[in-house]
């Protein structure tokens, strides 16, 4: 790999070009990759707030309650007031009430089930912020890789054209003076046709490329980052295959959830609260406070709704389980894959440069022969063609093995910018 020809030796870097780590920082400052970070926040306060739910809940309130009769603001006592003494008798026409309420669950199983699948959903939700940084700098690597491709295969097909060029030159003066038949010059000219027609195509195609990594790293890119890898991209678990683990036990939390829902459930309640009115008989103003604590045992007998979700839970389970599986034979199909493609892409590099280097060495005697009537006209331009084909083969297989590499970078979750320069 270390020995492989690669792109950036044969193409310039212009001036103002980006760095690939510049490429790749830019991409990590990017809005998608932001909102990625957001959710996975989200996902580790969705986890403080089923732990939240295990603490004491202590509210204050305060209310005005007006009543057709005299009520009174608390159970009282048949001592509390001397009414043949005339005392007050604490019964209002209207109350007010204020205070404080407390509640808390002293041991309610299925809240602490509730907190270990929120804690597996933040979990999968930092692992997905993993997985989306590292997929969208393997693609700027992609892309990059991708532009140089394109651009490299330009360079190559404006090479052709200008040596066709040279040859219609030739011929044409040959064609003056009776030494070639003008549909010689005509096959030459249907092969330089042919060729501004693929630069057309190309010029779409590096538009199309040059969109993408405006589209990943928000800058306008002319010229593609030269690049090589300063590292080892060391295998690791894939990291689809841990989201998808977090997913199935966050599955498994909720069925326990939806079983634990029918064990007993322990609840502290209490309050404090301050009453105040006008006796119906004296119409004197009395305030009388009142309080209480409390323990509470709930246990659902007969709700069919929680079979219902339990079977719901059951089912989601038993489907990310079967998701789960397909995702690791998929996985592991494509890391073999991958793998095997690696050294045949880079045997194909080696092949190719070779097959440049003889293809030009060629051509440069295909032309003479042309020149001296030796080669037919057909003959030197298989030849020209043959240059050409064997500088895309070379500048592809340098493509090729980008992409298995950044393939192999979101299999693992790898982060490409450390690895790379």
């Amino acid at each position: 790999m270390g020995g492989a020809i690669t792109l950036s030796l044969l193409l310039a870097l212009p001036a103002q070009a980006f760095t690939i780590q510049e490429l790749l920082t830019a991409t990590a400052r990017q809005p998608g990759v932001a909102a990625s970070e957001l959710t996975a926040r989200e996902g580790s306060l969705r986890e403080q707030a089923a732990t939240a739910a295990l603490f004491p809940r202590i509210n204050a309130f305060g209310k005005a309650e007006f009543y057709n009769s005299p009520t009174n603001p608390r159970p009282m006592p048949p001592t509390e007031v001397n009414v043949q003494a005339g005392e007050s008798i604490p019964f209002s026409w209207n109350l007010m009430r204020y205070g404080l309420t407390l509640d808390m669950p002293l041991f309610v199983k299925s809240l602490y089930d509730l907190r270990q699948k929120a804690a597996r959903l933040s979990e999968k939700s930092s692992l997905a912020h993993v997985l989306e940084l590292s997929s969208r700098k393997a693609a700027v690597v992609a892309a990059n890789s991708g532009l140089a491709y394109l651009l490299g295969l330009d360079k190559a097909i404006e090479a052709r054209l200008a040596s066709l060029a040279k040859t219609r030159e030739d011929m044409e003066l040959k064609v003056k003076v009776g030494r070639t038949a003008e549909v010689e010059l005509l096959k030459v000219e249907n092969s330089i046709n042919d060729l501004k027609a693929q630069k057309n195509e190309l010029a779409a195609r590096i538009l199309d490329v040059r969109k993408d990594l405006e589209t990943f790293t928000g800058l306008e890119i002319t010229e593609p980052a030269p690049m090589s890898l300063t590292g080892e991209l060391v295998p690791a678990p894939y990291l689809v295959e841990k989201i998808a683990e977090k997913e199935t036990a966050a599955a498994r939390e909720e069925l326990q959830r939806s079983k634990s829902v029918r064990y007993p459930g322990l609840y502290l309640t209490g309050s404090m609260t301050g009453n105040e009115g006008k006796s119906y008989n004296t119409d004197e103003d009395f305030y009388r406070d009142y309080g209480f604590v409390g323990l509470t045992l709930q246990m659902p007998l007969f709700d069919h709704t929680l079979s219902v979700e339990q079977s719901i839970a059951q089912s989601r389970l038993h489907k990310a389980e079967k998701e789960l599986e397909a995702i690791r034979i998929g996985l592991t199909a494509q890391e073999k894959n991958l793998k095997g493609k690696l050294p045949v892409v880079e045997e194909s590099q080696a092949i190719a440069a070779k097959s440049l280097a003889n293809s030009e060495q060629i051509l440069a005697v295909a032309r003479l022969s042309l020149e001296q009537g030796r080669f037919t006209t057909e003959e030197y331009l298989r030849q020209e063609a043959q240059v050409l084909a064997a500088r895309a083969a070379l500048y592809q297989a340098e493509n090729d093995r980008w992409r298995i590499i950044t393939q192999l970078a979101v299999l693992y979750g790898a982060d490409l910018q450390e690895i790379t320069q």
